[in-house]
């Protein structure tokens, strides 16, 4: 193993127990964060960061949207028009 492996594995090993932190704490728990939280839960703390350090890193799948995604303002109208669709279904559905 290299230096520059021997310093990004805790590095990586210590964003993801973080985001697994935070999370415990009442933060959202980001998708891709899912399966290192069953990894967590089954093998415990040591198990986890064995596999989370020597993991390459995952892939996005494609067509995957970065998390601070935002959609055109062309398509907000037809966003807000069909969410107003959906609430009033909603609510028409409560009615006896």
């Amino acid at each position: 193993m290299t230096s520059a492996q021997n310093t990004a594995e805790p590095s990586l090993v210590v964003t993801h127990y973080e985001t697994l932190r935070r999370a415990a704490l009442g933060d959202v728990l980001p998708p891709e964060a899912r399966a290192g939280l069953t990894l967590f839960l089954r093998r415990g703390m040591w198990g986890w960061a064995r596999a989370i350090g020597t993991r390459s890193a995952v892939p996005q799948p494609p067509g995957a949207r970065p998390a601070h995604w935002q959609p055109p303002e062309a398509d907000r109208p037809l966003i807000q028009l069909l969410a107003a669709l959906a609430l009033q279904a909603n609510h028409e559905g409560d009615r006896p």
